[in-house]
This record gives structure tokens, sequence and C-alpha cells, in this order.
């Protein structure tokens, strides 16, 4: 469990999070991941030591080098999958970035029209597969 020790100039400081006693200095107590996930950004790292937790690294944004709305190297898995999804094309299983990428170059192409219908075709097959079994 993580520990967090209150090392400001006062002796005293009151906590962020209403339900904790307020912070002694030099004074250490265990909190849990998910205390830190939710209060963190409120608090003034300066005056804290927080020992046994790393913050959750957020997860890299989009961005498009091309600036044209097409997926390339600089969108994430997430949003070439909600792309995807705007035409109909879910991919069976876990599908990489890299598997993603593909699809959308067969989106694209000029002459991956017949491709692309297919690959809608089987997107709709397995869609109705998975809610018969449920």
């Amino acid at each position: 469990m993580p520990t967090i020790t209150y090392i400001g100039r006062r002796f005293q400081k009151r906590c962020v999070d209403p339900s904790h006693p307020n912070w002694i200095r030099g004074e250490s107590r265990e909190v849990t991941a998910a205390w830190l996930d939710r209060y963190m950004p409120r608090v003034d790292m300066t005056h804290y030591v927080i020992e046994g937790w790393e913050p959750k690294v957020p997860e890299a944004e989009t961005v498009d080098a091309g600036n044209d709305g097409v997926p390339d190297e600089g969108w994430n898995r997430k949003d070439i999958a909600t792309w995807l999804a705007g035409y109909d094309i879910k991919p069976k299983g876990y599908a990489t970035k890299s598997t993603l990428l593909e699809l959308v170059a067969t989106v694209m192409s000029p002459d991956g029209v017949a491709e692309t219908e297919e690959m809608v075709a089987e997107s709709a097959e397995s869609e109705e597969e998975s809610t018969e079994s449920e």
C-alpha cells in the first residue's frame, strides 16, 4: 500500500479529502492507490513524499501527421478503431495498431472498395454470431 508523508513548512495541513484527518508534518499515512489517483492532482508534490506508488501515465494523444482526418502512425489504437467503426469495420478479436492501420490502408485504397465491402460483411456476421451466443 502506498505511503504518503507530509513534509511541508507548517506543523499541520488540511487534507484535500474531507474524510481524512489533517496532515501532521513528518507523520506517514498509508493510503490506497485509488485515493492517490483521485486526489494527487490537487496536492502540491513539493510538500509530500510518496513511497510505493507510480502515477498513471496518460495515453498518448492522437496527432494527425497529414492533418487529413485519416489514421496514420500518429494516431493511437483506440482512435483508429473508432475511425474504422465509423465505416462499420470491426476487426475480429484483438487487433494491434499495425493491423488496424492495414485495414485503414485497405479502406482508403481506390481498388479496395470490394475488399472493404467484404470486411463490413464479415464484421456484421461476427457481430450477429456474438449476439446469438449470449
